[in-house]
């Protein structure tokens, strides 16, 4: 079956958002990223059911379902008075729905959300993970990022840390483990058009 489908997971700063782009771009796709789903797992972005007043997810796929999947849960128990944001367990669920909802709409990028494993039984999922050595990734992240070097290392390290914490949280799996992917990618050997290369060339020959 030909891969529609690609799930990117990615170490802090190693440019897998950048490739995920890049690679959606090339192929005339949709990208979904981790901050495009925040937005809609805010009960105030979603309230206000016909209008996506956010230009992230504005006339995107995405909206649309999240849209139809926030009816399903209901009013009660999806924000918190704190904060108006879903709480935890329910808001993976609830992106978990919206996943493997676009996976059936449309071909598309997911980048994070554990989307790997949630879309685990579907053979029309390519599965990446982007990594890159410490020292590549300080040089990005410090772009961003004015620390000296161990505080910046400890930074990009935490980051990693949740990323795994969440993973695991959720799936009870290691999200660095070589099973959970068809294909990896060093993004300091590659450059980020190395990698997309890569994974179109990977699409064209994974029938």
């Amino acid at each position: 079956m030909k891969k529609r489908i690609i799930t990117i997971a990615r170490q802090y700063s190693s440019g897998g958002l950048k490739v995920g782009k890049r690679l959606a771009e090339e192929m005339g796709i949709s990208c979904y990223d981790s901050e495009m789903f925040r937005i809609v797992s805010s009960g105030q972005n979603m309230r206000d059911k016909d209008v996506a007043h956010d230009d992230r997810i504005k006339d995107t796929s995405l909206f649309d379902v999240a849209r139809e999947r926030y009816k399903d849960y209901g009013e009660e128990g999806l924000a918190t008075d704190m904060d108006d944001i879903l709480p935890f367990r329910n808001i993976y669920d609830y992106q978990s729905d919206i996943i493997r909802s676009l996976a059936e709409k449309e071909p598309c990028v997911l980048v994070g959300r554990c989307a790997d494993y949630i879309l685990r039984d579907r053979k029309d999922v390519l599965r990446v993970f982007i990594h890159a050595p410490m020292n590549f990734r300080m040089r990005r992240a410090s772009s961003v990022h004015a620390l000296p070097d161990e505080e910046l290392i400890a930074y990009i390290n935490k980051k990693d840390e949740k990323k795994a914490s969440y993973y695991h949280e959720y799936t009870g799996g290691n999200w660095e483990s070589a099973v959970n992917y068809d294909l990896s990618l060093d993004t300091s050997e590659l450059g980020i058009h190395g990698c997309v290369d890569r994974i179109i060339a990977y699409l064209n020959i994974a029938l």
